[in-house]
């Protein structure tokens, strides 16, 4: 599916039509404090990124790679994005990004529910696992308000800024 919608946003599949949008939001430091990825340096290398994830599927055919860029209804404009990797024999995993100044708000939560209801309605996916850093408690309250479970914690799983760090195991089962 090409398209999602949601109340108030349009879950766009994620092309590199969507670099020029996204760039700058993306340039925003906040957005990688809790995350070992970093920003993109320039818009020829988002929109190469970007060209890679079209295909929607891994390069050995294991995995769909689902990616959405979330549009705003209200604002007219992409304010981030969320995704899904779904494994063939595996739990599903799922991340998102929203843009710093649309915190708050209840779009991240309302992305994440038209992402999840995809994934369990469409898909079929009964188990879906996200991974969080302990400080990020925005992340932290949405996955749990989402119903999802802590599992596990992952020890020194991440390298952020040069500084070893854990990562907390979320899970998700829909019946």
């Amino acid at each position: 599916m090409s398209e999602l919608r949601t109340p108030r946003l349009r879950l766009e599949a994620l092309t590199e039509e969507h670099a020029d949008e996204l760039f700058d939001g993306l340039r925003d430091e906040r957005l990688y404090e809790f995350v070992p990825s970093i920003a993109p340096s320039d818009l020829k290398g988002l929109r190469s990124r970007l060209r890679s994830l079209e295909s929607r599927t891994s390069p050995d055919g294991s995995e769909r790679w689902l990616n959405w860029a979330i549009r705003c209804l209200d604002v007219g404009r992409c304010i981030g994005y969320v995704q899904a990797t779904v494994p063939v024999n595996a739990p599903a995993k799922i991340a998102y990004v929203l843009f710093a100044p649309f915190w708050g708000l209840g779009y991240g939560h309302e992305a994440v529910v038209g992402l999840l209801d995809f994934l369990s309605t469409a898909l079929q996916v009964r188990e879906i696992r996200a991974s969080v850093d302990p400080d990020n408690c925005r992340s932290i309250a949405l996955l749990e308000r989402l119903g999802f479970r802590r599992i596990a914690v992952h020890r020194d799983a991440d390298t952020i800024r040069g500084v070893l760090r854990d990562e907390i195991e979320y899970a998700l089962i829909r019946l």
